[in-house]
């Protein structure tokens, strides 16, 4: 049985890999498992870009989601063009930069929404191979 815990920036849901391992013997496709926590990463990629500071646009526009079999994920910043991305969210006391969380807050504005969704998702995938 999976359960949720604070982890830092965002949540981890623990047991979530090892269920994911056993729904895939099931039968479940990986693809239908990167679809429903890619949702949640374009969900939270919209909103990350909505709240990142604004100078020139570039942070902004370098917010992405990413999908993964097991977890959601969204990135900003690319070390060439955006390499600041981290600094902006985080901080960087040494400099002066105080920290925005664009991200981590876009990370933990819905949670309860989010693992609601992978668990609608999720059964929804196992009552499709009737388990």
């Amino acid at each position: 049985m999976a359960t949720v815990v604070d982890h830092g920036p965002g949540y981890r849901i623990v047991g979530l890999r090892e269920t994911v391992r056993k729904l895939e013997r099931l039968g479940i496709e990986t693809q239908d498992l990167k679809r429903a926590f890619g949702k949640i990463a374009t969900t939270v990629a919209g909103e990350a870009e909505r709240d990142a500071p604004h100078r020139t646009g570039a942070l902004a526009n370098s917010v992405r989601p990413g999908t993964a079999k097991n977890k959601a994920i969204v990135r900003a910043g690319y070390a060439s063009r955006v390499p600041y991305a981290g600094a902006i969210n985080y901080g960087w006391p040494a400099h002066g930069i105080r920290p925005t969380y664009f991200l981590t807050d876009a990370a933990n504005r819905h949670t309860r929404e989010h693992i609601a969704a992978i668990e609608a998702d999720l059964s929804r995938l196992i009552r499709q191979l009737q388990l």
